[in-house]
């Protein structure tokens, strides 16, 4: 697998990613039950399970891993994304978890903190989708690296989609 590619800050995630895309083989995404907790066991701290939920389109927190929820200094493990938890940047991590939703497709961002009291960070994160057996989108997978901002050289939020 190739851990330096795809552009990534933090090895973990594209080792990730690589395992995503094995994964899915010639299919359009992985689905979760693809997925073995004991051949990512080293990742699932930076992990976090998203619910996706239709009829209207929202999305829960399923799963928080263990490094996100130290690093951010609370445990969101259950909550539906709201303008309640992301603030000022509910709009953007709505808007982007839908587009892994609607599109099926993995996206790398970099974004900076800037709307939480942790301004002083950044976040590498990848999103996955992962499908139900109907090829439909019913979990994101999404790992992140956090790091300082002052590393972070760049706009507030930049996103690239990732070719599968």
């Amino acid at each position: 697998m190739d851990y330096q590619g795809h552009g990534f800050r933090d090895p973990r995630l594209a080792y990730l990613f690589d395992y995503w895309r094995s994964k899915k083989g010639e299919r359009i995404a992985a689905s979760r039950t693809d997925l073995l907790p004991s051949e990512i066991k080293h990742f699932l701290p930076i992990m976090n399970l998203i619910d996706v939920r239709r009829d209207p389109l929202r999305f829960r927190h399923r799963l928080v891993g263990t490094e996100i929820v130290d690093r951010l200094g609370r445990d969101v493990t259950g909550e539906l994304v709201s303008a309640e938890l992301y603030g000022p940047a509910y709009e953007r991590v709505f808007e982007g978890l839908k587009a892994v939703a609607e599109e099926v497709r993995p996206y790398r961002r970099l974004t900076r903190l800037s709307w939480y009291d942790r301004s002083w960070l950044s976040v590498e994160s990848l999103e996955l989708p992962l499908i139900d057996s109907g090829g439909e989108v019913n979990m994101i997978l999404r790992a992140a690296s956090h790091f300082s901002a002052a590393q972070h050289d760049g706009r507030d939020c930049e996103v690239w989609p990732l070719a599968a």
